[in-house]
């Protein structure tokens, strides 16, 4: 569980009120949390439901929070990422760095 100690301390919670939460021991969320043992799927979807995060960034595995679906865009934003990913490496990014100076003056 690589990102269960950040997730719960991003929501400030101790280890005794996360296990509270999810209905196990404060010894299970601190084996879980350094590796010691692994929740079983249930738990897992639990933990994933819990702090609103796929499985996938729960697990290491993706840095996106929650995956993207096809069905949660408009057509006028898959337009965009079509067009998107058919630019070179060289416009790619030259559009992340326009996106971030959008959001560093927000």
């Amino acid at each position: 569980m690589l990102r269960l100690k950040e997730l719960r301390e991003q929501r400030r919670l101790n280890q005794e009120g996360l296990a509270l939460k999810l209905n196990v021991s404060q010894s299970t969320i601190s084996a879980y949390e350094i590796g010691e043992r692994v929740p079983d799927l249930e738990t897992l979807i639990a933990i994933s439901n819990f702090f609103n995060v796929s499985l996938d960034y729960l697990a290491g595995l993706s840095d996106l929070k929650q995956q993207i679906r096809q069905s949660d865009l408009s057509p006028n934003e898959l337009e965009h990422l079509y067009t998107y990913r058919q630019l070179s490496n060289a416009d790619r990014e030259k559009i992340r760095a326009y996106i971030d100076g959008l959001q560093s003056r927000a």
